[in-house]
């Protein structure tokens, strides 16, 4: 059996550090889940992920909807750019459920994860009992708790006819019994335009509550980053907006120094990337250098690109991070379009980078692995796991651009996912894992469906099935780490594991990947060890938490 520890022990002040270790606390043991026998996965033939999404009760397609992008190009766009996905425990009884976003005129849909003693993983549509079926032209969702009664709530953000003012994006509040209500009219929170290219919720002026930032591509296309009248196809520039509580927020995108951006912007991170201990912001685009804001004073950004070497042209899409050395200096991966044909994309392949830190300040500099993963077709979502739970994190990205691509490059419009494995020596692309599927591919979430220790995986398609891979790696050992309860701090907070001397770190965001909504929380693998000698939570704001001693098969929480 799984068993849940919850940590919380009063509030430190902020850069404080508590410690404890599980064999002292007098701490609660619950049930947080079953772990039946592992998955029968054939370990000689390196079997990871099975399909299993129609037969637990996702049957979600994403159908192709009504557009109204008013250029030549808007239709296609709007049609192929896809929908998202968000992963979160809505009703709070400790599994992950799953909300699947559509195009114009088909519900979103919400799938409650009932997950059955013994591990029986089954989905049940509760679109129309929990209130969330927009038929509007959804694009990214996120899970978080907007309101501080630790009860997560949702946040929708639509693509938006200005002609239109009926499909908003949406706010809905979590009522606490299995229902979410609308609240978005009176908040205040209006983000209008298209085509919504990410969403990211933080807290950089450490209030309690998250804000919310959201880019937009314009179809732009390129053209010089000094021009700053560059302007976009359609009627959307970057908005980041301030929660005052009570759901009601303020668009501060000016004079924060986050908005004006008409471009072609995609996923967006808040991370503390320069180590200064607050928030700073990356934006992923296309055709063009990316934009990289340091926030210099409470709530005010200025965009540093040129000082930090965030030079890189190409097509950013899906953005994933991590500090791969466990030395504080954080670490970026970022899709593009790779196409062996030359035909499409501006060529530069895939970048990971690792943002160093030195006397100069901090400056963007290629990783070393960056040349192994630099390829993944036309990239969308990626994200960093420890899918086959050795201790070292691993790489998955999805693909997919069919209708645009057509027969343009056969090579590009037939790709598959694509699995990189990590080890002490770095990254090496999978081969017979199940995890490379074909396909249309653009969000991916990471998360433990089946709360067997493991993580699966959660890809959205154009046009064709979701996807759900369930993780069959045999007999791994792990600790689960549910910043949930963290609140407001949990995005942008970095958590660390020790085993037997090595670390490993993962970021715990509230967006990033492609169109994904991911859940607050990082699985580790433990290798062969049985215990995890040290969990330590450096929160968003901050605080830190230090547990020691934490057994393989606990799931904890702990709070700042």
């Amino acid at each position: 059996m799984r068993c849940v520890l919850d940590v919380r022990s009063g509030t430190p002040q902020a850069g404080a550090t508590r410690t404890a270790s599980l064999m002292s606390l007098g701490v609660l043991l619950a049930i947080g889940g079953i772990i039946g026998d592992r998955h029968a996965a054939d370990a000689a033939d390196g079997r990871i992920c099975v399909e299993i999404a129609a037969r637990v009760g996702m049957d979600f397609v994403g159908a192709s909807g009504t557009t109204f992008a008013s250029s030549p190009l808007g239709p296609v766009m709007q049609r192929t750019m896809g929908n998202g996905a968000a992963v979160g425990d809505y009703d709070d009884d400790g599994d992950l459920d799953v909300l699947l976003l559509g195009q114009r005129g088909q519900d979103d849909r919400l799938y409650r994860n009932d997950l059955m003693p013994g591990g029986s993983l089954a989905f049940t549509d509760v679109t129309r009992i929990a209130g969330v079926g927009d038929t509007a032209l959804s694009r990214v969702a996120q899970f978080a708790d907007l309101d501080g009664d630790g009860l997560l709530d949702l946040v929708v953000i639509n693509d938006t006819d200005p002609a239109d003012p009926a499909e908003p994006s949406r706010l809905y509040r979590n009522q606490g019994d299995g229902t979410l209500a609308d609240v978005t009219e009176g908040s205040g929170f209006h983000p209008a335009g298209y085509i919504v290219g990410g969403l990211s919720l933080a807290d950089p002026d450490t209030d309690g509550d998250l804000d919310i930032y959201i880019s937009y591509w314009t179809e732009q296309l390129g053209g010089d980053p000094a021009l700053r009248d560059a302007k976009g196809a359609y009627p959307a520039t970057n908005a980041f907006y301030r929660n005052d509580g009570a759901f009601r927020f303020t668009d501060i995108s000016l004079e924060s120094g986050l908005g004006g951006v008409n471009l072609d912007a995609f996923s967006s991170l808040f991370a503390d990337f320069d180590g200064d201990r607050d928030l700073d912001l990356f934006v992923a685009m296309d055709h063009r250098e990316d934009l990289y804001y340091e926030q210099f004073e409470p709530m005010r950004w200025r965009n540093r690109w040129s000082d930090v070497g965030a030079t890189h042209k190409g097509n950013d899409m899906g953005l994933a991070i991590a500090d791969l050395g466990s030395d504080g200096e954080l670490d970026m991966f970022a899709t593009n379009i790779t196409d062996p044909e030359g035909k499409l994309g501006t060529g530069g392949g895939n970048v990971l980078v690792t943002f160093e830190r030195g006397a100069q300040g901090t400056r963007i500099v290629d990783h070393p692995a960056a040349a192994v993963v630099e390829d993944t077709g036309w990239g969308w979502g990626a994200v960093f796991l420890d899918i086959d739970l050795d201790g070292a994190l691993d790489l998955y990205a999805v693909q997919g651009m069919d209708e645009f691509v057509g027969d343009l490059s056969p090579t590009v419009r037939d790709g598959r996912s694509r699995l990189f494995l990590g080890s002490r020596r770095g990254f090496s692309p999978s081969k017979g894992t199940g995890c490379e599927i074909p396909g249309d591919q653009r969000a991916v979430v990471a998360f433990d469906a089946d709360r067997d220790g493991d993580q699966d995986l959660l890809v959205t398609q154009v046009g064709l099935p979701v996807r759900l891979l369930r993780n069959e790696t045999p007999k791994g050992r792990s600790v689960t780490v549910d910043l949930g309860a963290g609140g407001a701090a949990a995005p942008g907070s970095r958590v660390t594991v020790e085993v037997d001397g090595r670390r490993v770190t993962q970021v715990v965001v509230a967006g990033g990947s492609y169109l994904s909504g991911p859940p607050m929380e990082a699985v580790f693998g433990l290798g062969t060890a049985k215990q995890a000698d040290l969990v330590e939570v450096v929160w968003a704001d901050g605080r830190t938490t230090r547990l020691t001693d934490v057994p393989s098969g606990s799931i904890v929480r702990p709070a700042p």
